[in-house]
């Protein structure tokens, strides 16, 4: 029992540490758009790019400006030719629970590009089971 409840913990702590993780590369024609319409409304994204040994990162926070607590966000990360158009899309997945007011950190690798966009591609707001009775 108390090996389960170590293991527990110790991921717990390791999964609240992780960075965010590429789920989805795709070229330009699938024209993915954010999932959650309104999502401005709820959270805040903040980003810069850097350079990694791989290429281009693109590292930030994503901010809940709710009183909510959400689970199950993702972003999508952009990378945009001279012209605008939109030449790779990336969705990740961030690690774990944000809570009300809190933030996460994220990095995604991508494509060289001119520039960047970076908008929460979707998330779940997270019901608590009082609320639910």
């Amino acid at each position: 029992m108390r090996r389960s409840i170590l293991v527990i913990m110790l991921l717990t702590a390791v999964g609240g540490c992780a960075t965010l993780q590429s789920s989805y590369v795709g070229p330009a024609r699938t024209g993915l758009q954010p999932l959650n319409l309104g999502w401005e409304q709820h959270l805040a994204v903040t980003w810069e790019t850097g350079q990694q040994r791989s290429g281009p990162l693109v590292s930030g926070y994503v901010r809940n400006t709710s009183p909510y607590d959400l689970v199950n966000i993702r972003v999508l990360v952009e990378a945009l030719d001279a012209g605008g158009q939109v030449v790779e899309q990336r969705v990740g997945v961030l690690p774990g629970e944000l809570r009300g007011g809190g933030r996460v950190y994220f990095e995604v690798p991508i494509a060289p590009a001119s520039t960047y966009r970076v908008r929460v591609f979707s998330y779940d707001r997270l019901e608590s089971a009082g609320l639910m009775s």
